[in-house]
């Protein structure tokens, strides 16, 4: 028997709650719906908003973070790096146009 996959992002963490479903219905639900499982979506609607912030205000990525229910900037920071292959702030300043 396998174990649904664990859901370790705050927002993954707080998504199962408020919903009221068992990280194994709702991934089931989210694979049904959009081809991958419910972390991975999560994760994706975090960092999509994320990048969002960091082009589009003034926000340090500590508040980014903060914003999105991480712990502090470091936890935010791996989460970011591990998923867009760069920093935050190297991500904004890309992102905004500046050469390197």
């Amino acid at each position: 028997m396998t174990t649904a996959p664990a859901m370790t992002t705050p927002m993954s963490i707080r998504c199962v709650r408020v919903l009221g479903y068992s990280v194994r219905t709702l991934t089931r639900a989210t694979h049904a719906a959009a081809g991958c499982g419910a972390k991975r979506y999560i994760d994706d609607r975090v960092l999509l908003e994320a990048k969002r912030l960091l082009v589009h205000t003034a926000l340090t990525a500590t508040a980014i973070g903060d914003r999105l229910g991480f712990p502090d900037a470091t936890v935010f920071t791996k989460f970011f790096r591990q998923r867009a292959t760069e920093t935050p702030a190297t991500f904004r300043h890309r992102a905004r146009g500046h050469r390197p």
